[in-house]
């Protein structure tokens, strides 16, 4: 298993936060997700064999511009 920590700068609400992290934890190959409180990250657990770190980043992002729309 692997871990990944990327920042949610761009994220002001809790609302937003939370809305984010249920839907990384949908992703095949993620095991658990991780609010980092006070410092505006995301921890991730995933598994490697199944998804790759940037497609992770990738969708985050993504999920993130969707977010505000």
């Amino acid at each position: 298993m692997s871990v990944m920590e990327l920042a949610l700068n761009e994220v002001a609400c809790s609302g937003c936060v939370g809305k984010i992290k249920r839907r990384v934890q949908k992703y095949n190959g993620v095991e658990k997700v991780k609010i980092l409180s006070g410092s505006g990250k995301i921890q991730i657990n995933f598994n490697e064999n199944i998804i790759q770190s940037e497609e992770i980043n990738r969708n985050l992002y993504k999920l993130a511009l969707r977010t505000f729309d």
